[in-house]
């Protein structure tokens, strides 16, 4: 092991109980004390290989160099297989909240200076290959900014009677009336809903796969317009007739504290 990137290596000796076959005993305990690890989640790679060793000074990776550092350098994590690799890959690029991890593209272009399939928020597949990469967040975001702008469109101007005006809202519609209210100095202007919201009940045996839909289908059209805020509240409700155990009370309230919950309690009725 090397815990040190710029230190020796170190041999460290791990004693095996007599129960089983030795090469039985070095697998199970090598997975559980992570010497091997089977299951890697996205927010684990960012946090202990990409931010602190390998995309410090650049914006992205290609996932083949990215599985070779993993596979060569002794303080990165020591992942099982490039399977492992790729499926915490996609996981992370199918998250809802993809900007804590990563985006995935299938190129880049030097002479453009833009990344080609740019993927967030959605399901994908990953292969492992020098061409497909994965993207810094804000990165990405910038991307998506760019591609999103619109260029304005100057109003045609139209010449009226020195009159006053009065404006008459009708739901999404602006209508603008002379003051003798004749036809033909009535003007119509469309005016386009500034504000979405929206609820569903999800399935909490499905939650993964309704999210990543309401992600992809509803979400992703409408942050990706020009200064578009969007704001996702999760609500639980929760009904345990037998009642809550207290171990789960306390993993539950240490796990909300964590994910930073804005409010959470447990109730007797």
């Amino acid at each position: 092991m090397q815990p040190d990137p710029q230190g020796e290596i170190e041999w460290q000796e791990i004693r095996l109980q007599k129960q089983d076959s030795p090469i039985v005993q070095a697998s199970r305990k090598a997975v559980h004390e992570e010497h091997l690890i089977a299951n890697y989640a996205a927010s684990r790679l960012r946090l202990e290989a990409l931010d602190p060793y390998l995309w410090r000074d650049v914006n992205h990776l290609d996932l083949k160099k990215l599985w070779e550092y993993l596979a060569y350098y002794l303080y990165l994590p020591r992942i099982k297989n490039q399977q492992v690799l790729l499926q915490a890959i996609a996981q992370g690029v199918a998250a809802l909240l993809w900007n804590e991890n990563f985006a995935y593209a299938t190129g880049w272009d030097e002479s453009k200076g833009r990344y080609l399939g740019l993927k967030v928020a959605e399901h994908i597949t990953v292969t492992l290959s020098s061409q497909n990469l994965i993207v810094k967040p804000e990165v990405a975001q910038r991307q998506f900014e760019a591609d999103a702008v619109v260029k304005p469109v100057t109003p045609p101007v139209v010449k009226e009677k020195t009159e006053s005006y009065k404006t008459e809202k009708e739901k999404t519609i602006d209508t603008v009336i002379t003051e003798n209210g004749s036809s033909d100095s009535q003007v119509t202007v469309i005016v386009p809903p500034k504000r979405f919201y929206g609820s569903v009940k999800l399935d909490a045996l499905r939650l993964r796969r309704d999210v990543g839909q309401i992600a992809d289908e509803v979400i992703q059209h409408l942050s990706s317009l020009v200064d578009a805020e969007v704001e996702i509240t999760l609500e639980l409700q929760v009904t345990v007739p037998e009642g809550v155990p207290d171990n789960v009370i306390r993993t539950v309230s240490e796990n909300c504290r964590v994910l930073k919950f804005s409010n959470q309690e447990f109730e007797q009725e």
